[in-house]
């Protein structure tokens, strides 16, 4: 897995707590400590799949478009790193039964290890990450 989630999930998390405001690319990009590109087209992408929205000029920022409990961390997998756990395996000796079924019976069982994490992933919400910050 890429690390696009992890800041996804910081940035949507950045924005609950700063509930009510409008918050600038440079303030989020400061908290995560990322490339300012990198974040725009991490924050483009939240925006397009409308867990952000965004609003220019001198007042302009980004805040969420949902509360915090209803923004469960499966959107935002899906968004950003959907099939990543997929392994890429390499072209293999077809005259191998090993080699000739070994990538997709991986790709078979990272699929549903991918259907089993998304599934565990839908009970947990930015609302939830916000509490055990708050009591850590």
């Amino acid at each position: 897995m890429n690390s696009d989630f992890s800041i996804a999930v910081h940035c949507v998390t950045y924005l609950a707590k700063k509930q009510n405001q409008r918050v600038t690319s440079e303030d989020i990009a400061q908290s995560v400590s990322v490339h300012p590109v990198r974040l725009r087209k991490i924050l483009s992408t939240l925006r397009k799949e409308n867990i952000i929205t965004s609003k220019e000029g001198a007042k302009g920022g980004f805040s969420l478009n949902d509360p915090p409990e209803h923004i469960t961390l499966d959107k935002i997998f899906k968004i950003t790193s959907e099939e990543t756990l997929v392994p890429k395996c390499p072209d293999s000796n077809e005259n191998c039964p090993i080699g000739k079924n070994l990538s997709d019976i991986l790709i078979r069982i990272f699929h549903n290890a991918e259907e089993h994490f998304l599934n565990y992933l839908k009970g947990v919400t930015i609302k939830d990450i916000i509490d055990e910050i708050n009591n850590s």
